[in-house]
């Protein structure tokens, strides 16, 4: 496995002598598997090995033995090792975020804090990539999901993202390298998880070597990807005119590259990507001309053989991904809280408090953006028993016209999740199978 991830070192040029590498650890195997290699060939590579654990305190005793445990071998191999104790739980109360978020935040808030040139080492494998390649697909990726774990993420490395975890284990055992188990690595409630246990064991009943075959595709996936990204890069710079793109031009190239410049186009012109929906939109709109309002109040038209969007028409509130936390989206604050369906939080208890901002986070489809309205939203409301659109709603409960815009909106690539003030649509709603429940709550700034 050795020779494994030397080839991976030099084949994505991860490592160059003088390097400072930190080693993050947690004791698990993988991470010790990682630590043991990266300490055998330091000395082939030049660099100066460290190594870092984040103890998050939310394990209580277990927490502090991984902490004990993880020092103990890295001062017996001869490694330096630097330990961030956090009061995650705490941490996560005052800021109001959940506390995979906060643990998250305080953990890069840490690596960035290591040194200016510093590599962070992570233990991520090839059958973590796999797993995030199928929860991608299940939640109907693009290519850019699609593509996984990249092997190298600005100073983030993964040395061992071409080993399977039976490889990582197997070689733990042949070494002799001692390495601790989390416990909540069975549950499978979590998603993760489920493919983990599940899935994967279906498909390598099917195919043995599944984790390799997977490899094969996502690295081929990563550059079609890497090519179409660039060529639509090439294709705006192109059609670019001062505050316009020629639509010929763009006309002129292939539906894929049109629509991933249209993209570019958007993030360049408004720090937002848009829904798969609004390019389509766009890219009808160069066809056949015209103007169209799509997500946020942005404006699109094609005047004169020129793509342009009107500065009157600037999104009030832009575009934000559904993450756990607080979001800023014009004068609003929306708190995102996700919440596990177990023994002490009750489907009962969270459906009857929560029932008009909470909702089911596995019945999301493709990717989930707070916006505000757009054109068409329609809304299923299980009380009303119909569909309505959400100008339709605002009408009916006398919202004023001049705010309606600045009404929040969660939308996936289905249609409407939520609506402010109006509730959840009948499709997310949460039922007996819900395993993992979303919160939204908003308060606006005077």
């Amino acid at each position: 496995m050795i020779d494994k991830v030397i080839s991976t070192i030099r084949k994505y040029n991860m490592l160059n002598s003088g390097d400072v590498v930190y080693a993050a650890v947690s004791g698990g195997s993988d991470s010790m598997a990682m630590l043991h290699i990266l300490n055998r060939i330091r000395n082939d590579f030049r660099f100066e090995l460290r190594a870092v654990h984040v103890n998050h305190g939310i394990r209580g005793g277990d927490a502090d033995s991984d902490e004990l445990f993880v020092e103990d071998y890295c001062k017996s191999i001869g490694v330096p090792i630097s330990v961030l104790r956090a009061d995650v739980v705490g941490e996560a109360e005052r800021l109001g975020l959940g506390l995979e978020e906060t643990g998250r935040k305080i953990r890069y808030e840490y690596f960035s804090s290591l040194g200016n040139g510093s590599l962070i080492a992570t233990a991520h494998n090839l059958t973590d990539r796999a797993e995030t390649f199928l929860f991608n697909f299940a939640r109907g990726s693009t290519l850019r999901g699609l593509g996984s774990i990249p092997p190298v993420r600005e100073n983030f490395i993964r040395p061992l993202i071409d080993c399977s975890k039976d490889e990582i284990e197997e070689y733990c055992r042949s070494n002799k390298i001692p390495f601790v188990t989390d416990s909540t690595n069975s549950d499978v409630t979590y998603s993760r998880n489920r493919i983990r246990h599940n899935v994967l064991t279906e498909l390598r009943k099917i195919n043995p070597s599944f984790e390799a075959s997977a490899l094969r595709c996502i690295e081929a996936l990563r550059e079609d990807e890497a090519f179409l990204s660039e060529s639509a890069e090439r294709l705006v710079c192109d059609c670019a005119c001062e505050k316009s793109y020629r639509a010929d031009v763009l006309m002129s190239a292939p539906l894929p590259l049109r629509k991933r410049a249209v993209i570019k186009i958007i993030e360049k012109a408004f720090g937002v990507t848009p829904e798969n929906k609004a390019v389509d939109e766009i890219c009808r709109i160069l066809e056949c001309g015209g103007s169209r309002q799509i997500n946020s109040g942005i404006v699109v038209r094609v005047r004169g053989g020129f793509l342009e969007f009107p500065e009157e028409t600037m999104p009030r509130n832009g575009v934000h991904d559904l993450t756990e936390g607080v979001i800023h989206a014009g004068n609003a604050e929306i708190t995102v809280s996700f919440i596990n369906i177990d023994e002490t939080n009750s489907l009962q208890n969270i459906s009857n408090k929560y029932s008009i901002c909470c909702f089911d986070y596995d019945k999301i489809i493709g990717k989930a953006v707070f916006r505000s309205r757009a054109a068409g939203d329609k809304i299923t409301l299980k009380k009303r028993r119909c569909t309505k659109t959400l100008k339709k709603l605002f009408n009916e409960l006398s919202v004023a016209p001049e705010i309606r815009d600045s009404v929040i909106v969660l939308a996936d690539d289905e249609g409407v999740v939520f609506a402010e003030g109006i509730g959840v649509d009948a499709r997310c709603e949460i039922g007996p199978q819900t395993r993992r429940a979303v919160k939204i709550e908003i308060s606006r700034r005077s």
